[in-house]
């Protein structure tokens, strides 16, 4: 956080009216951490610091919440990677332009990816021959 407030051309005044703060002197608060950043609050200060809102959100999640950082990584697989979020971006844009359903083959097809997708490595591992490595 403090190093995204340093680089950023903005004022820690501009930071915190884009964020919505009442007050700029948050942003010195935060930048030394004294206070923690509220978790409503990142989208905002995601834009305004140019951080991606994801990642930024996950961290602090990791920071101030870590059984629930590890609750979302064992169950939902977060972080996504970055193929995955690239085939995400594509399938979003396919969808919004009407070129895309999740029916018939292709989505049977889908069906098995998001599967595949749950399993842990050692599940996968275990399905190859029939025994838990």
């Amino acid at each position: 956080m403090s190093d995204a407030i340093e680089a950023s051309d903005l004022t820690q005044r501009e930071i915190a009216a884009r964020a919505g703060f009442n007050h700029s002197n948050i942003i010195s608060m935060l930048k030394s951490g004294e206070t923690r950043i509220p978790l409503d609050r990142i989208p905002a200060l995601s834009t305004a610091l140019d951080l991606d809102q994801q990642k930024f959100l996950l961290q602090a999640i990791e920071e101030y919440h870590p059984n629930v950082h590890q609750v979302l990584v064992d169950v939902l697989g977060l972080p996504l990677s970055d193929a995955e979020i690239a085939m995400l971006g594509m399938y979003r844009m396919a969808a919004l332009r009407g070129e895309i359903e999740v029916t018939g083959p292709f989505g049977r097809a889908f069906e098995s990816l998001l599967e595949l997708a749950t399993l842990t490595p050692n599940t996968l591992l275990r399905d190859c021959d029939g025994a838990p490595k």
